[in-house]
């Protein structure tokens, strides 16, 4: 009985702690995406605002990973994070250097939501305490903090899909 719960004792320490290492960002996490897209807000009425160029993450692992351990966004770029569903979204700031503006737009493609959330603030934040936030919508769109408001994007805007193609073409 005792090699029996030493066993399981041993499987159950290895999940919690690999799920540990997995959660924290300390685990290669298969991430990056070759598809890209251009998006255009508008004001729904069809007069543009702004584009932005953005990867598109639209496997778990890939929403997952984010912008994890990404340096800095370019100006005009992001990730849109494309799920199948419309519903609440949870976003988390996990291994994150630099704060993200955060876009949550409804299947129809109408903003929903515009939050920033703020980047670490001590090693123990960027691993394991990190900030998190939850909206309503069927897509994410992640950029730098402020880029909404610099540009004028509000609830109640429109975005559309400009453009599907493969990274580097």
């Amino acid at each position: 009985m005792d090699n029996r719960r030493a066993f399981w004792f041993g499987v159950g320490t290895l999940l919690v702690g690999g799920y540990v290492l997995f959660h924290a960002g300390l685990l290669p996490v298969p991430a990056g995406t070759d598809d890209r897209r251009s998006l255009r807000v508008t004001d729904c009425a069809g007069t543009e605002k702004v584009h932005l160029n953005a990867a598109v993450a639209d496997s778990f692992a890939e929403r997952y990973v984010g912008l994890s351990r990404t340096e800095s966004l370019a100006p005009g770029e992001g990730l849109l994070l494309a799920y199948d569903e419309n519903g609440s979204k949870g976003i988390a700031m996990r291994n994150m250097d630099f704060p993200l503006g955060v876009v949550f737009v409804s299947v129809d493609g109408e903003v929903t939501g515009i939050k920033t959330l703020d980047a670490a603030d001590s090693p123990l934040s960027y691993h394991l305490l990190y900030e998190t936030m939850s909206e309503s919508g069927r897509y994410v769109v992640e950029t730098n903090a402020g880029w909404a408001a610099e540009r004028g994007v509000s609830v109640g805007d429109c975005v559309r899909w400009l453009s599907w193609s493969s990274r580097g073409t």
